[in-house]
């Protein structure tokens, strides 16, 4: 009995309880994959009825996957113990109920907003310019304006990665920020790679990554 105690502790069971207000996706069917050290690998499907679907399982860790429609990926998710609410709607998707998961789409939802004021900006700029409306210092208020939106992105994304080191998401978010560009480090990622502890750096992709682009670790 002790033994199969100690066994259970060390699985994931969970469940998915997901509601979608989404127009096409009744009766369509839905597959969760997993996605390890650039492997996909296929874990569950079920069909929306009424707007909801279910999923239930074990994993034996926290475990990255990928909501898809057929084979396109629809959102990110963590697979751990409890029950994952994922609510998809035209303006956006949220998932909640397990801390990885509120942790990334917390982070989601601040990153949303910068996204969204950048891309104002820029639209601004362009406006501008196509209707021959601006001037040079007008100008270069905009593009003040754009840097310091790209300074702000990137003390987001230092201040969680580093602030949730010990947790499984920060990895999920560095390799958000590696895939932009991931044949070159950039500064930011070097700052967070030189203050990063052995438990971030051991992590499968991070050690891929370093190797890739010839960051020594320690």
């Amino acid at each position: 009995m002790l033994l199969i105690l100690l066994l259970d502790s060390c699985v994931h069971k969970y469940k998915i309880e997901g509601k979608v207000d989404l127009y096409g996706y009744e009766g369509l069917q839905l597959n969760l994959v997993s996605y390890t050290d650039g492997d996909f690998s296929f874990i569950d499907s079920c069909k929306v009825y009424h707007g909801q679907f279910k999923m239930d399982g074990i994993v034996d860790d926290i475990t990255f996957a990928i909501l898809c429609r057929g084979k396109e990926p629809i959102l990110p998710l963590y697979l751990e113990k409890g029950e994952i609410n994922v609510n998809m709607k035209p303006t956006q998707y949220d998932v909640d109920g397990t801390e990885q998961n509120e942790l990334l789409y917390g982070f989601l939802a601040e990153k949303r907003i910068i996204d969204n004021r950048y891309e104002e900006t820029v639209q601004k700029k362009m406006s501008l310019i196509s209707n021959g409306l601006f001037n040079k210092d007008e100008l270069e208020r905009i593009d003040k304006a754009i840097d310091e939106i790209c300074v702000e992105m990137e003390n987001l994304m230092y201040k969680f990665i580093t602030e949730n080191f010990q947790q499984k998401v920060s990895v999920g978010v560095f390799s958000m920020l590696c895939n932009s560009d991931n044949k070159t480090i950039t500064p930011l990622i070097k700052r967070i790679l030189d203050h990063a502890p052995k438990e971030f750096l051991k992590s499968p992709y991070v050690e891929s990554y370093a190797n890739q682009v010839g960051y020594e670790l320690n």
